[in-house]
């Protein structure tokens, strides 16, 4: 990745201490479902110890937003998602509903979004108030969903009221049908949120139309680098390795990794911008996902990179020109105005970085231990 501003770099130091330590992570086969999830983690994981949403959670929780996961449906029942999954539809099927996940992984990022908080759990949600729809595209996240069912996803969550749209699954095509869909979702006011395609037999990058109207996230991997086989640019990256949410059939947490999952902190961050700051259009919050993030020091888009590290503070909490008048500048505007608390103290912040990282770093072996051993002895498929 090159050098990075500090804050962006803490997440890496985080990361890089615990690297060749985290159990090898397999899907669950096409035929079969992953196992239903018992292990708890109490620890609080390193990506969210990075964003911090509890500094976030006085002023919003994603209350009244309804974010769309289109992937591979997710489960209703898990506990820290009761209650706030609604039945969906199973686009793939042609009817029924979405809230049961044979694969996991649309659960996995639905945790990342609005998992709710729980007593003696250490993960939770960005935005642990907001309402998940489910729209089943997928069932074998090894292979990639049709585009029409894709298209069909995104048009069917615009039109239910979803104001953020994540779409787990990589888009590949960028034909007619996804350009409709996308229009209604701009009709809508509806923020997408794509993943990019990844592969040695990538397609053609996705237009610029397309590029308009979504917010296509990266994620970075242990080494601080972006993860290997992002083709298509990128606007934001988030984590995207060693990463714990919630699983499907069962109360425990899930290790797993992926661009689909760093797609999610956004998602969730979005979430949160939108119930704080609920007058500003998708546009706008696209724009201040990218004004307010923590800038890689080189022009900027970065082809890998985007525009930087998701910053979840100032995402939400920023003053930016322009919002409120006529119009938004073309490219973003310059970092947020908002500092966040001792950052003007170099060597505080130094010395709190080291003590959280050596914190993340225990956390996550016990993390690990807690995943792994449970995981050896059944032998369950995780998603990816």
């Amino acid at each position: 990745m090159g050098r990075m501003t500090r804050w962006c770099r803490w997440a890496v130091v985080v990361a890089l201490a615990v690297a060749g330590t985290l159990p090898v992570t397999a899907p669950a086969a096409a035929a079969e479902c992953v196992g239903p999830a018992r292990t708890v983690v109490p620890e609080l994981p390193w990506a969210q110890q990075w964003l911090q949403p509890q500094r976030i959670w006085p002023l919003t929780q994603g209350a009244g937003v309804t974010v769309a996961v289109v992937d591979s449906g997710v489960d209703g029942q898990v506990r820290q998602l009761r209650g706030r999954v609604e039945a969906g539809l199973d686009v793939l099927a042609g009817g029924g509903r979405a809230d049961t996940d044979c694969s996991g992984h649309g659960t996995f990022a639905a945790g990342i979004v609005a998992a709710a908080e729980q007593p003696g759990v250490g993960f939770a949600g960005l935005a642990p108030q907001a309402r998940v729809l489910p729209l089943r595209v997928t069932t074998d996240t090894d292979e990639l969903p049709p585009a029409a069912a894709t298209a069909a996803a995104v048009r069917t969550a615009a039109e239910r009221g979803a104001r953020v749209i994540l779409v787990g699954t990589p888009i590949v095509r960028a034909g007619a049908e996804l350009r409709a869909a996308l229009t209604v979702a701009q009709s809508r006011d509806a923020l997408v949120i794509v993943v990019p395609w990844a592969g040695a037999d990538s397609p053609a990058p996705v237009d610029p139309w397309v590029a308009e109207r979504v917010v296509s996230v990266g994620g970075f991997g242990l080494d601080g680098a972006a993860m290997t086989g992002t083709a298509a640019p990128v606007d934001l990256v988030a984590p995207g390795s060693a990463l714990v949410s919630v699983g499907p059939r069962g109360p425990g947490h899930l290790l797993s990794e992926g661009n689909g999952y760093a797609a999610a902190f956004v998602a969730g961050a979005a979430a949160l911008v939108r119930a704080r700051h609920p007058r500003l259009t998708a546009a706008q919050v696209k724009q201040r996902l990218l004004a307010t993030s923590d800038r890689v020091p080189r022009q900027v888009p970065d082809p890998a990179l985007g525009y930087g590290c998701l910053d979840l503070y100032a995402a939400v909490t920023a003053v930016l020109p322009g919002e409120h008048g006529t119009g938004l500048s073309a490219a973003p505007v310059p970092r947020a105005v908002v500092a966040r608390p001792g950052q003007a103290d170099d060597q505080a912040f130094r010395t709190a970085a080291v003590a959280v990282a050596v914190a993340g770093v225990l956390a996550l072996l016990a993390t690990v231990v807690a995943l792994a051993v449970p995981r050896i002895r059944r032998r369950q498929g995780l998603p990816r």
